[in-house]
């Protein structure tokens, strides 16, 4: 019988503590391209297509397990072959016959009480900032943060142009790493701060709204949230935004999944989708980005165009790239899906003409929408950058490919 673990990182450790099952383990299976035919306990690390030509039993050892569990399902293979190390609900039987029930059932309790200590550290160090942005403001300064409405009015009716800072720009202009599709640059660093404090009349710039009250989202966001706002975090976004400015919401494109009330996606969807109504777009995005492939995001423009740009690390080529999108007529909207290098093409194309709204990652938010799915989950068409990295497909679409109008690779 051929066993595959599914992981190689913390929880396949804790796993391999208590296998106790006497069959020798095959392989290790990775979605993450750049792990595949590297060893691991001495065993080649496969992808999951590799593995499902070859496994009996695949045991899944990734703590955060539902979007692996969707994957395989999605496969079509027999669940009944596939046996998940964190999941509580499995049945006790085939727990026993793979690893050690008692320390098994200690690393299910351990992993249990390390996320509840992190979740309730992180809401005891927040409350105060979401008490005070409900009952009053005096002890605490927030960012003024306008509507969505406003924000969406001004971008049609003043040809604004917007800029989005989440918290993977925030981390680069500190001097840390956080993204996973751009390394750290201090020439990007200086480039973001330049343009969060520029003062420009046709700018909009947005920045997440995790600042005070966190009513409107899931349990699951605000406790990332409280996780990633810290006092130290709070303090160097003080130190780069200003009272007296008016900002907007850099939520403004994630309509699904982060929101509490999920009935009122369609309000925000048909919202944004404002922006682009019987413009001639062209998307100047990662060449596994794809926003509207597939699906009917962009079915009310007058035209689609596509610059495709690396996935990863575009700011490294931010000059052909700056030059090849400034070949475009000046009456196009530009659509920027390209992580933090994009905030500076944006910037730089609105100084010289152009109307650029950083829309990020908005199609992988509306593909989980239209699917209805209550875990962020892959799609093997297109780069998510939410999720672990892995292996994007190639798609054969000849609507898309007449789209392209130029490749920077």
């Amino acid at each position: 019988m051929k066993i595959y673990f599914w992981g190689t990182g913390k929880g396949c450790k804790k796993a391999l503590q208590n296998y106790s099952c006497g069959e020798e383990i095959a392989g290790y299976i990775d979605n993450d391209p750049k792990q595949w035919g590297r060893l691991f306990q001495d065993k080649k690390i496969v992808s999951f297509k590799e593995a499902l030509a070859d496994a009996d039993i695949i045991i899944v050892t990734v703590i955060q397990y539902d979007a692996i569990l969707y994957q395989i399902e999605k496969s079509g293979l027999d669940m009944g072959r596939v046996f998940c190390y964190f999941n509580e609900t499995e049945d006790s039987g085939a727990a026993g016959r793979y690893f050690d029930v008692k320390g098994r059932k200690i690393d299910i309790l351990e992993n249990r009480l390390e996320d509840l200590e992190k979740k309730v550290n992180a809401r005891f160090s927040n409350i105060g900032y979401e008490v005070a942005d409900n009952l009053e403001k005096r002890k605490y300064k927030f960012p003024v943060l306008h509507s969505d409405e406003e924000a969406v009015n001004r971008i049609v009716s003043e040809k604004c142009s917007m800029i989005r800072f989440g918290d993977g720009e925030f981390e680069l202009m500190a001097g840390k790493e956080r993204a996973p599709f751009q390394k750290y640059e201090q020439a990007l660093a200086d480039r973001l701060r330049e343009v969060i404090q520029s003062r420009e009349d046709k700018l909009l710039v947005a920045v997440a709204n995790n600042y005070g009250s966190l009513d409107s989202y899931t349990d699951s966001d605000k406790d990332g949230i409280r996780e990633y706002m810290t006092e130290e975090v709070r303090t160097f976004h003080a130190s780069l935004l200003d009272d007296s400015r008016i900002y907007y919401d850099a939520y403004l494109f994630k309509c699904y999944f982060g929101s509490k009330n999920k009935d009122d996606a369609e309000r925000r969807y048909t919202l944004v989708k404002r922006i682009w109504q019987d413009r001639d777009v062209v998307l100047v995005e990662g060449a596994e980005t794809r926003t509207g492939q597939g699906n009917d995001l962009l079915d009310n423009v007058r035209s689609v165009q596509r610059i495709l740009c690396p996935t990863r690390n575009a700011y490294e080529r931010y000059r052909d790239i700056q030059e090849e999108v400034e070949k475009v007529p000046q009456d196009k909207l530009i659509l920027c899906a390209l992580g933090p290098a994009g905030k500076v093409l944006a910037y730089d194309l609105m100084r010289n003409g152009y109307q650029v709204v950083d829309i990020g990652q908005i199609d992988m938010e509306y593909e989980w929408y239209k699917a209805g799915v209550s875990i962020k989950v892959p799609n093997p068409t297109k780069y998510v950058s939410q999720l672990p990295p892995a292996l994007v497909e190639e798609i054969y679409d000849k609507e898309y490919e007449s789209q392209i109008i130029a490749v920077i690779a």
